[in-house]
């Protein structure tokens, strides 16, 4: 086979004991997919499967709650997957089977809530943070296609609008209107109690998601929601054990993964999602992250995946232009000894440099891969010219999403259609002997065959 300048994507990585096709991912994104009571739908089967089959590595689902608590229960506008108990597992195990029969691996990303970026809307509890500090919108953070008063148009709100140029008055006003919490109401602090009630449930999480058949799991640590909270002056003030130092404000981080190791053991993969930084006053930046993500490691995770921002630096989290979080990656990346996934490069000659200058061991690709679901394909063939490239407009995913409707993409109409194509929802019928069945495969048991020494914590 001749060369490519693109081979450098095509190259096998390890995480912990998984073998990755490529350095390519699929970052977690919720498309408002999920059936009804948080189950798997047939869609998130099929739109999974249309990335795995079109040569992605790694699928890396959407957050799933892996808790079933009050302080989670803040963020039931977006309906989530759940695997907090055994009534789930079916469903999930489904998902990791179908997406494993089209020739990608899959990890689970798991969340324990939204922390201050929930909401007491549609009857769930007040929101619960490290501090009581609610989370402010900055319009020259927000991202392409949200306008905070085209969004209450869209949401339905059809009165009068303020006339003023006074920026915290128009937010507060659109504040006051039901769905659109561009500022967030004043969390609760929570509890060293509640905060080790999650970590228990979490751990339980984990143990479900293995015994479900996917490869490994990630912890959702990113993005401003609960345990990012905890990383920040900005929204911690706690003087307790959760507080303070560097190491009491990743404490809740360090306990959810020990929690988790403790219930999957020590040769299955454990990844953790956080941002390179917060980019805003009072918070933190990449060299916190660099001492946090080598602290992970040495904590036995297997792999670190970037972010970056929050709701306050939206255009940090869902970046309106190519690979800005690539430097921040560059400077994490140093002196770790495990694989670093940087997200939100789509042009394959950065993905390239990217690999080859040590800036990142993967690539972690969201709206690219919305648009595109043959990229890793189409790079691999040559077709580069033939890729459909994703703009960065967010009108058919992120404004949809918001609006609590399923996403598309203004430049596939495939997307949130991939149920109703057959090579997405049709799999080889294999034996059980040649599936990933985790439980089973690690004792070298055929189903038959009865297992010895498996303790009930085990399954």
């Amino acid at each position: 086979m001749s060369k490519s300048k693109y081979d450098p994507i095509f190259e096998p990585i390890k995480i912990g004991n998984v073998e990755i096709k490529n350095r390519i991912a699929m970052a977690p994104m919720n498309m408002n997919y999920t059936g009804p009571q948080h189950y798997v739908s047939d869609q998130q089967l099929a739109y999974f499967a249309a990335r795995a089959k079109g040569g992605t590595g790694l699928i890396i689902t959407d957050a799933v709650f892996g808790v079933w608590h009050p302080t989670a229960d803040t963020y039931r506008k977006y309906n989530n997957m759940r695997l907090d108990n055994e009534l789930f597992v079916a469903g999930m195990s489904e998902l990791a089977e179908h997406i494993h029969s089209f020739g990608a691996k899959v990890f689970v990303q798991m969340a324990v809530g939204p922390g201050r970026q929930g909401t007491s809307e549609m009857g769930a509890v007040q929101p619960v943070s490290a501090s009581p500090i609610p989370y402010k919108t900055y319009p020259e953070n927000l991202i392409n296609g949200i306008e905070p008063f085209s969004m209450l148009r869209a949401l339905g709100y059809q009165g009068e609008l303020p006339v003023t140029d006074d920026i915290d008055e128009l937010l507060s006003f659109a504040n006051k209107v039901p769905g659109t919490h561009m500022n967030g109401e004043t969390p609760r602090e929570i509890t060293v109690e509640e905060i080790q009630e999650l970590v228990k449930e979490i751990g339980v999480g984990a143990k479900l998601a293995k015994r479900a058949g996917f490869d490994g799991v990630e912890l959702h640590a990113c993005h401003g929601y609960l345990i990012h909270s905890f990383f920040s002056h900005r929204s911690n003030r706690r003087t307790d054990q959760y507080g303070g130092s560097f190491e009491n404000r990743i404490r809740f981080l360090l306990e959810c993964l020990r929690s988790m190791r403790k219930y999957v053991g020590p040769d299955y993969a454990i990844g953790v999602r956080f941002s390179a930084s917060d980019n805003l006053p009072e918070g933190f930046d990449e060299h916190f992250a660099k001492r946090l993500a080598k602290r992970c490691e040495e904590e036995g995770v297997n792999y670190i995946h970037l972010s970056d921002g929050s709701y306050e630096k939206m255009n940090n989290f869902l970046p309106n232009e190519e690979a800005l979080t690539i430097d921040k990656s560059a400077v994490i990346n140093q002196g770790l000894n495990i694989p670093l996934i940087c997200p939100s490069v789509h042009n394959p000659d950065n993905v390239v440099d990217a690999l080859t200058k040590g800036k990142a061991d993967m690539i972690s690709i969201g709206r690219g891969l919305i648009a595109e679901p043959e990229w890793v394909n189409k790079v691999k063939e040559g077709r580069i010219k033939e890729i459909i490239r994703c703009t960065r407009c967010n009108k058919g995913c992120i404004s949809r999403f918001v609006l609590g409707l399923p996403c598309r993409c203004i430049l596939n109409p495939t997307v949130g259609q991939e149920r109703f194509i057959d090579e997405y929802m049709r799999r080889p019928i294999l034996p059980l002997k040649k599936r990933v069945w985790q439980t089973l495969a690690e004792v070298g048991k055929e189903p038959s065959v009865p297992i010895k020494g498996l303790r009930p914590e085990d399954l």
